[in-house]
């Protein structure tokens, strides 16, 4: 199973200088493959690299990745195994920014992978300072660049106390868009999200999760210890000094008394500042007791759910009866998560997060509830949604009237002319000729609207590459010779692929005719077909001597709609890099402006016991890929 995750997001996944593959993802990762007997093969990558590899199919899973809707439309999640929120961080000596609501007018670094992205872009009037990494993105809040960074906490932290700073910044706002974290595989790949689920209920079930979890989030401390263990050395030694007598046990026992009264007035600073913290989260915090007894309510939490000051105390059920999850609490070592709507004057949409903790034993403890009040995210998202819905009609709208209305004009005009010119034969000869050929016209812009709008069913059989790049260059060969073009042939016959053979023609129709397109007005007319292979497969190129494009065309080269052409609806690339993806390739450019355009179709190479496949062809001592 081949896993992608990025190299630079300590500590949940990271590639070291001595080439360790190292986090928290990762470990989880390998947890799960031990219990599904997978074999992991690491491919460490950028963030956008690593999803990129993941839709390609270059990869089987993706070792953490945050849901988001869009994403959704692309991949499948596993359940989630960690709530990520990310943080504001900013420079101690910077009093201005406290909330988010106070970065108007500044600078703030982020990854551009996360979702902190998309916060900045939702608040005005914020310059979003975007980073490759968060590493990096942290590198220009140190070095100065930016007033302040919005993303994950953990790595913030390692980063910071890396790089020996960490005592000169801090944390003004947190639990800023939580959102859950899990395995990403590629969307219909049933079988491995199965697997993966099961791996992780297994290692939730047998404490390997908890065990992987306290090694990266939980550091053991010693502070206790070495306060208890002070404790012994001074019984040890008053043990021992007995003959001081009672004046030496007189000092000792005013010096315990201040350490005690030191430690006292230490936990009630500590649990102080935990209320404070509880009380200024942006979520709301209850915690349960195993009586079910309510032992904790913060201020959100008491404003999202309207409730006074003496609920603590109170019973769960009687409090607050119309939490949805009150009769189904997880048990030790679980954790549940979901949504409901709350009903109390206007509905609200509160995301809930429950978790059991464990005491010092390892005994049942109780339950910590974490809700959050996501309704106006949800109406963003609907406003979202419904806005693109609408801008991609427009388009598609736009596109089909400017393709009709051109054969359109041409049939007006034939049929207001056919009254006054019916007797005219060379009139008669024109409207047969070009009547019928914009009828075609319009059913093969409605042909290609159909075929981009649903899946062909494909028939698999073997199919001989160079065979078929000669025909694709025989149905060419009098306008390649009328418009004087140069042609050069280097795909030999006997490389074999397994796919549709029409539809792969039909790739290969359009880029060639593409090709002649561009050249037309180039006094240099050269199109070049060559095949090589490689370690993974077969390179098949189309090059031609057209005018080329620039990186802005070529990014949006494969939409839907886009095109350079005066007549066209944007769709030939589109349906072609479809086709390519289908059949387990893919297809890319190369092109620079004035010098011409390369389209390479790369099909991956089969397992070598294959010869032959059902409803195809036996072929021996060739080469087969797919």
């Amino acid at each position: 199973m081949r896993v992608a995750f990025d190299r630079n997001l300590p500590p949940f996944s990271q590639q070291d200088e001595h080439n360790n593959m190292t986090g928290f993802s990762l470990d989880l990762l390998r947890a799960v493959a031990a219990q599904n007997g997978y074999e992991l093969e690491y491919v460490p990558a950028d963030w956008e690299e690593a999803i990129q590899l993941l839709r390609a199919g270059k990869v089987d899973v993706v070792a953490g990745m945050k849901y988001t809707s869009a994403r959704d439309e692309w991949f499948d999640f596993t359940e989630s195994y960690f709530t990520m929120s990310d943080v504001l961080i900013v420079p101690k000596t910077n009093a201005t920014i406290q909330t988010v609501n106070h970065l108007k007018e500044k600078v703030v670094a982020v990854h551009r992978g996360g979702t902190a992205l998309e916060l900045t872009e939702s608040v005005r009037r914020v310059k979003p300072l975007i980073a490759f990494s968060e590493p990096d993105a942290l590198h220009y809040l140190m070095i100065g660049r930016a007033d302040a960074f919005i993303g994950n906490r953990w790595t913030a932290e390692l980063t910071l106390r890396k790089a020996n700073r960490w005592d000169e910044f801090e944390m003004r706002s947190g639990m800023i868009n939580p959102t859950d974290y899990a395995f990403a595989v590629k969307q219909g790949n049933v079988a491995l999200l199965h697997d993966l689920n099961e791996g992780l209920a297994m290692i939730h079930r047998d404490g390997t999760y908890s065990s992987i979890y306290s090694h990266y989030f939980e550091p053991y401390t010693t502070h206790l210890t070495d306060f208890w263990k002070k404790i012994v050395i001074g019984l040890t030694a008053l043990v021992g000094a007995v003959f001081f007598g009672f004046v030496f046990i007189f000092f000792w026992n005013k010096r315990l008394q201040a350490e005690v009264n030191r430690q006292t007035a230490a936990l009630a600073d500590m649990l102080s500042f935990q209320r404070t913290v509880l009380d200024n989260m942006e979520s709301g915090i209850i915690s349960v007791d195993t009586r079910h007894t309510i032992t904790l309510v913060n201020r959100v939490a008491r404003e999202l759910l309207r409730l006074d000051k003496h609920a603590r105390g109170h019973s769960l059920h009687e409090a607050l009866p119309q939490l949805p999850f009150i009769h189904a609490l997880p048990k030790a070592g679980e954790r549940m998560a979901g949504e409901f709507l709350l009903e109390q004057g206007e509905e609200r949409v509160l995301h809930y997060y429950v978790t059991a903790f464990l005491n010092r034993f390892g005994e049942p403890a109780g339950w910590i509830i974490s809700l959050q009040d996501r309704t106006e995210q949800k109406q963003l998202q609907a406003r979202l949604i419904i806005q693109e819905k609408m801008r991609a009609l427009g388009q598609l709208v736009a596109g089909i009237a400017h393709e009709l209305r051109n054969p359109l004009t041409a049939i007006k005009t034939f049929v207001e002319l056919l009254p006054r010119k019916l007797g005219d034969d060379r009139f008669r000869e024109e409207f047969l000729h070009y009547v019928p050929a914009e009828v075609e016209r319009m059913n093969k812009i409605l042909q290609d609207l159909l075929d981009y709008s649903r899946t062909q069913p494909r028939e698999r059989s073997w199919v001989d590459v160079g065979k078929l790049i000669d025909s694709v260059i025989g149905l060419f060969a009098r306008r390649l010779a009328t418009e004087e073009i140069e042609v050069h042939l280097d795909a030999p016959a006997g490389v074999w692929i397994i796919g549709d053979g029409g539809q792969i023609k039909q790739v290969m129709i359009n880029l060639v005719m593409n090709a002649i397109e561009a050249m037309t007005d180039r006094p240099r007319k050269q199109l070049r077909v060559e095949m090589r292979q490689d370690g993974e497969g077969i390179v098949l190129e189309l090059s031609d001597t057209g005018e080329g494009m620039e990186e802005t065309k070529m990014a949006q080269l494969f939409q839907p709609f886009y095109t350079t052409k005066v007549q066209g609806i944007g769709l030939g690339l589109y349906l072609s890099k479809k086709i390519m993806m289908e059949h387990g390739g893919d297809i890319h450019v190369r092109s620079k402006r004035g010098e011409g355009s390369t389209f390479s179709l790369r099909f991956e190479r089969l397992p070598a016991d294959v010869t032959h496949i059902e409803g195809g062809y036996d072929v021996v001592e060739s080469t087969y890929y797919r």
